[in-house]
């Protein structure tokens, strides 16, 4: 076992010393996502490299995608960061075991899983932040939406007005919209990229309403308050689940971290009394 972690070691710092000393950034990130590696990856019908699309389809529509200094832009780049943080974890573990004089083969299966796993959960974290700006803005947004028609501006209009007066996720939302169009792209199919690419049920939902008024002719300003309404209310009501869960995390860290110190404080004296009763 000792020369296995020995051997590794020696591997792990030679592959380090060549990344610092030989390579520059760009040059190495080429090495590492090799182009014919990828195609090759590409080729083989897998598919889902992740088993949650959604990242897949972020990941081809936000093309500033940066982990760990490495530009993603696709899943095979993806799995092959997953693999290199994943080796160079269990090499840098074993190396360690080395200084220590300890065996750590089991810590580096964990840590080299747990770096594995990472990437895809950083992206999920990306994807929740974006799906929460979006659902914190839309109230707002419909608002907004209503009022603009309701003083006269078409929904083209209105949605040109937003976009050029406003920030925020929605806005970068219907900007990618507006280049969809321009991109030859029919309106439906438009709103339907933006309704996926905000990752938000509530924020697809509105698109669907304004895709359809746009097929069908309806008036939308009654659909948009009552939209907006119900958005708001769903919000207060997580927030009351919210602030419950929240009550109920604070009485057990106070039954945990207060009231069983006090009550060991209180019975530490007693114990030596009660050892002598056996």
């Amino acid at each position: 076992m000792k020369i296995i972690e020995i051997l590794l070691a020696i591997l792990t710092t030679l592959f380090v010393f060549i990344i610092i000393f030989n390579f520059r950034r760009k040059n190495f990130e080429s090495l590492l996502f090799n182009t014919i590696f990828i195609d090759k990856l590409r080729s083989t019908g897998k598919n889902k490299i992740s088993n949650i699309y959604s990242i897949e389809f972020y990941m081809d529509n936000y093309k500033n995608i940066k982990m760990f200094g490495f530009k993603i832009d696709s899943k095979e780049k993806l799995l092959i960061l997953k693999i290199f943080l994943s080796f160079n974890a269990f090499i840098l573990i074993n190396f360690a075991a080395i200084v220590f004089q300890k065996n750590f083969i089991v810590i580096s299966v964990i840590g080299a899983l747990i770096f594995f796993l990472l990437p895809s959960e950083l992206l999920k974290g990306k994807l929740n932040n974006i799906k929460n700006k979006v659902l914190i803005e839309l109230p707002d947004f419909i608002d907004i939406l209503f009022s603009l028609i309701n003083a006269g501006l078409n929904l083209d209009e209105s949605i040109k007005y937003f976009t050029e007066n406003y920030d925020g996720e929605i806005r970068n939302l219907l900007r990618v919209f507006r280049i969809r169009q321009l991109e030859g792209f029919s309106k439906k199919e438009a709103y339907e990229h933006i309704g996926r690419l905000s990752f938000c049920e509530e924020f697809n939902r509105v698109v669907k309403v304004l895709s359809q008024s746009e097929i069908i002719g309806n008036p939308i300003k009654e659909v948009l308050r009552s939209f907006s309404i119900e958005i708001r209310n769903s919000q207060k009501d997580q927030l009351k689940i919210k602030a419950e869960k929240l009550e109920s995390n604070l009485i057990f860290i106070i039954f945990i971290f207060i009231f069983i110190p006090m009550l060991l404080i209180f019975l530490i004296p007693v114990f030596p009394q009660i050892k002598l009763l056996f």
